[in-house]
């Protein structure tokens, strides 16, 4: 809270019109502060009971080294002490004649006001001069009473010496200490008066009645002075401390102060004090500087208290809403984020979390993670979440060590990196396609245009047939090439669905075929975007034709029904070609993988099936293949239903 209070708060800082004014306001009083001083010398012992010169020369001081302009505060702190000084003695030489005299009360003053500001800067930590914590009125006493015994072996005053008796001594470091102490921290807190809505609101009628009572307690002290009753005047101080702020706690207690020193200052300047009057004006004048100090003690522990509690308030509010936020930011986001202790309990997750993990494997899986964490802080490992070929996901994980509750703990980062694991192994793939599946057919039609070339004027048929097979090549890979164009429109390009009926369009497709036996008895009408749903059964009609055992008409069936799952279509298409090997009915549809049936003696890139799959998946459906009893293939598809 120490630490926290340094920065709390800072005081106005005034403008270079109104440091100036202040300056030439100190400029004019000094003279008059010294005469004060010279009219209320005691007779007897020769020692003012007006100590304003010295309070004077630590405000004028003040003023000089808080200038607003920092390139010209070096030329006014020079300029302040030197009038300070030239002043101090013109006006004692004017008033004593005696310019020894005034040389060293001059010299003197101007000390103390240094040392004591030197001192209580060196006690704030800071150019911020105004007391706003408690600790710095308590700073600034100490600094009071440090320059004025700094001060005591240059002989400061009339009669105080080294040699000086221990009353004297005492007599002018108390009251020396009191009115600076007093006068600079009242009229600090006056001059630089914080904004009215940061002040605390104080009733005027309230501090009337507190100068009142505070009046009264003094003359009680004073008129029953035989009675120990000096513990009153604490009264009246801890309720102003406790009811004010700072700025009205400082006009009070100055309107206080001045009043008991127009109160001594009277009667010195006509007659002489004896002993037991003296001790009565020390004790007084020791008495308020008590009251001030009290009354500004409390007032600015009340006020900074005030100022704590409504920071409080506020960062409370900014904690809530930024948990807020935060509750927003850790639910939105989309990878999985799970907090759990040193043992892999989990005891935060986000949604995000549930839909990656699944909810009964949520409580288990992080354990294995911090088994793993001796690994290193990341991994990326397959996870199984329910058994299914869907269900299997690539999952990238990141850990580290944080604090939760005051005690250890560890957040884990998931992300699901299927899809760009899976995106890897295609672009490998299809480097593999590429330098091969595409080498081959330019080659060959490289190959078809040289045999033509040559046999273009001796055999022009023989050159036909060669640009026969060469045209075949370039089908060949203009086939390969629009389909992994299809496969990735079907990955990232936009879905148009509308309703399609099937059998038009199957006969269409079927018709390019006049080779092959067709069946087709497709009644129902799907919801999917045509031009997908023109290459998925191209792609799945191809297979099937191109599937078949050599020397073998094509004898192909499909069917579709859309009674068994209300709002779907279950479309299939038999074939009676080679079928698929045992054990790679799933494998089939993953890209550029082939049966291994069909390898080197089919051509093909093994995107068909893939981009078949990855259609059927864009609209929601599911696509499957399996041996049938006999020859063939049944491709079984589900659709929605238009």
């Amino acid at each position: 809270m120490a630490e926290y209070a340094l920065a709390w708060r800072p005081s106005r800082r005034l403008s270079v019109r109104s440091m100036w004014a202040l300056w030439l306001v100190c400029l004019t009083l000094t003279p008059g502060a010294l005469a004060l001083q010279h009219a209320t010398s005691l007779q007897v012992e020769t020692i003012s009971s007006i100590h304003a010169g010295s309070l004077i020369a630590f405000l004028w001081i003040l003023l000089a080294w808080l200038w607003p302009v920092r390139a010209m505060r070096h030329q006014v702190l020079i300029l302040t002490v030197a009038l300070a000084f030239g002043t101090h003695v013109l006006t004692t030489v004017a008033i004593d004649g005696d310019w020894l005299l005034a040389s060293r009360l001059a010299l003197a003053t101007v000390v103390q006001a240094a040392v004591t500001l030197g001192v209580y800067r060196w006690r704030i930590g800071d150019d911020n001069l105004t007391p706003h914590r408690p600790r710095d009125i308590v700073d600034l006493a100490v600094a009071s009473l440090v320059g004025a015994l700094v001060v005591i072996p240059l002989a400061p005053a009339r009669g105080v010496w080294l040699t000086s008796t221990t009353f004297e001594l005492f007599w002018w470091t108390a009251l020396s200490t009191a009115y600076v102490f007093v006068g600079s921290a009242c009229t600090m807190l006056l001059v630089q008066r914080r904004p009215r809505t940061e002040a605390i609101p104080t009733r005027i009628m309230d501090v009337y009645v507190q100068l009142l009572v505070t009046g009264v307690c003094i003359g009680a002290v004073f008129t029953f002075n035989d009675l120990p009753l000096t513990w009153i005047v604490m009264l009246p101080a801890i309720w102003a401390g406790l009811s004010l702020g700072p700025w009205t706690s400082a006009a009070y207690s100055l309107t206080g102060t001045l009043a008991v020193v127009l109160a001594q200052a009277l009667p010195a300047a006509n007659r002489a004090y004896g002993t037991s009057e003296l001790t009565n004006i020390l004790l007084l004048d020791s008495l308020m500087t008590a009251f001030v100090f009290v009354v500004l003690l409390l007032s600015l522990l009340r006020d900074q208290r005030a100022h704590l509690a409504g920071e409080v308030v506020r960062r409370r509010q900014e904690a809530v809403d930024q948990a807020g936020l935060l509750g927003t930011v850790f639910e939105s986001i989309n990878e999985a984020l799970v907090l759990m202790d040193t043992e892999g309990v989990v005891q935060l997750h986000n949604a995000a979390a549930v839909q990656i993990l699944g909810r009964e494997r949520l409580t288990t899986e992080p354990g294995c993670w911090l088994r793993r964490m001796s690994e290193g802080p990341s991994f990326t490992y397959t996870y199984d979440r329910d058994g299914s070929d869907d269900g299997t996901l690539v999952l990238a994980v990141q850990l580290a060590p944080v604090q939760y509750a005051g005690s250890d703990s560890v957040v884990a980062i998931v992300r699901d990196v299927t899809t760009e694991q899976r995106r890897i192994e295609e672009l490998a793939s299809f480097a593999a396609v590429a330098a091969h599946d595409l080498k081959s057919p330019l080659a060959a039609v490289q190959g078809w245009m040289e045999v033509a070339e040559d046999e273009l004027d001796g055999n022009p048929q023989l050159a036909l047939q060669a640009l026969q097979r060469g045209r075949h090549a370039t089908d060949r890979m203009t086939r390969e090439i629009e389909d992994w164009l299809t496969y990735n429109v079907a990955r990232e390009g936009v879905v148009q669905p509308e309703p399609i009926a099937l059998q038009p369009l199957l006969d269409a497709i079927a018709a390019s075929y006049p080779g092959v036996d067709f069946v087709v008895r497709t009644p129902d009408t799907v919801m999917v975007d045509p031009t997908l749903l023109r290459h998925l059964l191209a792609n799945l009609i191809g297979n099937a034709v191109k599937y078949t055992h050599p020397g073998e008409r094509p004898s192909i069936t499909v069917r579709s029904f859309s009674g068994g799952e209300r709002g779907w279509v279950r479309l299939y298409v038999v074939d009676a070609g080679i079928g698929i090997p045992e054990g790679e009915e799933t494998a089939i549809f993953e890209p550029f993988r082939r049966a291994s049936s069909v390898q080197g003696s089919y051509e093909g890139s093994g995107l068909g099936l893939a981009l078949c799959q990855r259609i059927v998946r864009r609209h929601g459906g599911l696509i499957t293949a399996q041996r049938n009893e006999g020859p063939g293939t049944t491709i079984t598809v589900t659709l929605p239903r238009g």
